[in-house]
Order: C-alpha cells, then structure tokens, then sequence
C-alpha cells in the first residue's frame, strides 16, 4: 500500500485503520489529502487483506473541521474553469469510489462542514461524548448544499435545515446526535477507538463477499423507487450467494484471512 502524508494507514486482522492525521489543522483536509483519499480508496477497493474500514482523527479538538480554509483543495486557476471542477466528496468518500467494504465512522470532538462527506458515507457511525457536529457554511457567506443533502434519508429534514441555518451559533451535542440517528452509539473518549475496532472485527469475521454485496444493496436501493429497489434486490442475492457459500472464511492468520 502507498505511504500517505496526511493519513495513517493500518492494516491488520481483515480492518484498514484510517486516521486523519493533521492535528495542527484540526485535521481539515486540503489538495494532498483529498488526493490521497483518492489513492486509498483505489488501493482498498481490490486489497483482499481489507474488508473493514474505520475512519478516526488524530487526537485533539477535532474530528475534522472541514476544508481547510487557507489552503483549499482546488489546483491553482481551478476556480476559472466551473464546469470542470468536481466535489471533494467525490474523491474522499468510499462509495463515491465504488468501496463496497463497511465504512465505520468513529467522531471525537469537532465534527464540522466537510466531516459530512464521511459521515454521510459511513455505515455505522459513533462518537465520543465530547463530539459536536455543525455546519458552518452560512458563517462565511457560502451556500450549504453538498453535505446536508448527503444528510438526506439518514437524519430529518428539519434537523438538517437547524443545523444549516443555525451555522455555528449552534452545534449538535453527542446525545442530539444519537437521538437523530446521526450516530448509532455514544462512548466515552478513551474507548472510542477500542469500540470502533470491536465493531469493525466482528464485521471482519463475516464472509466478505456477503458482507459487500449487501452493502452495495442497501446504498443502491436508496436511489430507487421502493418497488424497484424491491424487485432488484434479488439480483444481488442471485450473484453474490454461490461465492458466499462455496467458501467460508477461517480465522486470521499471519495477518492474512484463510479461506477454506
């Protein structure tokens, strides 16, 4: 795998363990890490020794705080050019990448703005009970879209619109956060990470191919009329089920999942 300057990267017993790693910069991401979020996902996608993912910051103040707002994450003279620019989103997410392996999603502190394109693609997402969530768009003047309408289907609308309107004159305390449906569980902050690699063990311990093919069900679906989603749910079943039981996974050994 490559070696990343903004993120650390971990594999090991089937999880890749991502961290932000710009703790200076309340780990906002700028050109360089979107760049490598990119790479990874490339990387991820394919690696058999990979079948969770968890998403977790350096420690300090922040989750992550957004773009980073002095550097951007545009190349120079970008801006002339609008309708070749693409979103950031689509470079740091894992199903805007087609990664059908779990994505779990572990908050401490500041969650703000950008954090949305993570959080919008997790499938399970937890927080430490210090975390706070906001967008802070409408403070600078910028328009808010992106991130509360990749909120969509996973928390009320009204939620999204306080939340936007409100900018940082309010945040989203830990405990809002899990009543919303934000976030499936709050911890306390020194066992936040040990939860996240629970969850993503048990989840490694499922063969990989049901795992996928029902991950890529549920987040097609969503885009679906429910009578179509219906009526195409079969075809994964029909694909995915003679690999997932043909062969089943063994414990880890060596670092490496034995199939048998």
């Amino acid at each position: 795998m490559t070696d990343y300057s903004t993120i650390l990267l971990e594999i090991a017993d089937g999880v890749a363990t991502i961290t932000l790693n710009r703790p200076a910069k309340l780990n906002c991401f700028n050109r360089t890490m979107v760049q490598e979020f990119r790479q990874l996902w490339s990387e991820v996608r394919t690696e058999p020794a990979v079948r969770v993912c968890v998403l977790r910051a350096a420690p300090g103040r922040a989750f992550c705080s957004g773009v980073d707002v002095k550097e951007g994450w545009r190349a120079p003279g970008e801006e002339e050019a609008p309708f070749d620019q693409d979103d950031p989103g689509e470079w740091l997410g894992p199903k805007s990448n087609k990664v059908w392996k779990p994505l779990i999603v572990a908050v401490h502190g500041m969650a703000a703005g950008g954090a949305f394109y993570w959080l919008n693609e997790a499938d399970i997402a937890i927080c430490s009970e210090d975390a706070t969530f906001f967008d802070p768009h409408l403070k600078f003047g910028k328009i808010s879209a992106v991130e509360p309408i990749g909120s969509m289907g996973r928390i009320p609308l009204q939620e999204i619109t306080r939340m936007v309107l409100l900018a940082d004159d309010e945040r989203i305390s830990a405990q809002t956060a899990l009543r919303i449906s934000l976030v499936t569980e709050v911890t306390s902050a020194d066992r936040l990470w040990a939860r996240a690699a629970e969850l993503a063990a048990q989840i490694a311990a499922r063969h990989p191919v049901a795992v996928q093919g029902s991950i890529r069900a549920i987040w097609e679906a969503q885009s679906l009329p429910r009578a179509q989603a219906v009526s195409n749910a079969l075809k994964y079943i029909q694909i995915g089920k003679p690999i997932a039981t043909e062969v089943e996974p063994t414990k880890v050994k060596g670092g490496e999942w034995v199939l048998r």
